[in-house]
């Protein structure tokens, strides 16, 4: 399932809750890895605290899914198998960095993925989608605070034009 493919008022309950399961296993498997391999505390704080954050989301959209009868995966999808896996595949000097860019867009996708579920017309999942989108919030800053203590001044994706996090939408084309 492609994210960008899906407008925005059309995302239906059962695909809503089969992307945010992949979001957020996928999130847990790097959570995982950085726990492993990181070379740096700040890193290893911030994977721990994503583990147990999208363990919890997580939990709730299993239990939804069981109560409205929707499918949820059980394992990732190729697309989201291969980023964990170009990431375990990271040498240690380059590990920290590299998933620090990966929670950006993770972050950016999440964002955009429940601002969607809140438009859907099923209290329980546009309840998720709102708890979710708080937790989200608290992640951005976060996520700043993690790549201002590892990044070196010159930083690609800092100057990325595309990548705007003080943006409350996310990213942001310029």
């Amino acid at each position: 399932m492609k994210l960008e493919k899906i407008p925005l008022e059309s995302i239906l309950p059962g695909t809503f809750i089969a992307m945010a399961s992949l979001e957020c296993m996928t999130a847990i498997q790097l959570g995982q890895l950085a726990v492993s391999r990181a070379g740096t505390d700040p890193v290893r704080r911030f994977a721990a605290q994503i583990i147990a954050d999208c363990g919890k989301t997580l939990a709730d959209i299993v239990n939804i899914g069981a109560r409205k009868s929707l499918t949820v995966p059980q394992d990732l999808d190729e697309d989201h198998q291969r980023l964990v896996q170009q990431m375990s595949e990271k040498a240690a000097a380059d590990f920290d960095s590299a998933y620090a860019v990966s929670m950006v867009e993770g972050h950016q996708k999440a964002t955009l993925l429940y601002r969607r579920g809140q438009r859907i017309k099923n209290p329980d999942i546009s309840a998720l989608a709102s708890r979710a989108l708080i937790v989200l919030e608290a992640r951005k800053r976060m996520i700043n605070s993690l790549v201002e203590s590892i990044a070196p001044q010159d930083w690609t994706v800092l100057a990325n034009p595309r990548l705007d996090m003080n943006d409350p939408r996310g990213a942001a084309p310029r």
